[in-house]
């Protein structure tokens, strides 16, 4: 009988060491990684979709080839907040000059924001849909890709430089990602029934 309470003491034990708790804002910052997917496209599958994330610390470079390639370089430890984009046209800088999501939950169509837009739905589509692992483990794929989102929310939603040197804000608190349109409830007035005549 004591044997058995044991086993199950120790089983316990090693279970909880085993267990991981979710990465920290300090980890995710000063993390270096490269995560690769590639997922069947149009043409039944002849063309593919290629899903890029490459982290050295502050610096962010996604990469997505749906027909031409298209790359997105953030420093999140650099002010002003700003994206440098490469495509097939050449290298663009947009640099955020006004908030993206405005007060009535409508987006603002300038440079940056649309950039921005383009680059969160690339890394909603292409990363966090199909990434394989558990989002809060920065070995897996979805913990990278899942690091990058919450780091690029932080700086180019809400305008947080990061630094290296000093204490690291949180990064899973914030605005939300796009804007959440709420269709009101319609209002259903009762209509009084009418008297029934004999």
């Amino acid at each position: 009988m004591a044997y058995i309470k044991f086993s199950i003491l120790f089983l316990l034990l090693i279970s909880g060491a085993q267990a991981q708790s979710r990465f920290s804002s300090k980890s995710c910052l000063d993390s270096y990684y490269k995560m690769r997917m590639i997922q069947k496209g149009p043409l039944f599958g002849l063309m593919k979709h290629e899903f890029v994330i490459n982290k050295k610390q502050c610096n962010l470079t996604v990469t997505y080839r749906k027909y031409f390639p298209r790359e997105w370089k953030i420093d999140v430890c650099r002010e002003p907040v700003h994206i440098k984009v490469t495509s097939a046209t050449g290298v663009d800088v947009a640099k955020k000059t006004n908030e993206c999501i405005n007060n009535d939950k409508s987006r603002d169509t300038g440079d940056f924001c649309s950039q921005y837009f383009d680059l969160i739905d690339v890394i909603q589509d292409e990363g966090l849909i199909f990434a394989e692992g558990d989002r809060d483990n920065l070995s897996s794929d979805h913990g990278k890709t899942f690091c990058t989102y919450l780091l690029l929310r932080r700086y180019l939603l809400d305008s947080v430089v990061f630094s290296r040197y000093t204490d690291v804000p949180e990064i899973f608190e914030g605005k939300p990602m796009t804007p959440v349109k709420v269709e009101p409830a319609p209002v259903i007035t009762p209509v009084p029934a009418e008297p029934v005549k004999n």
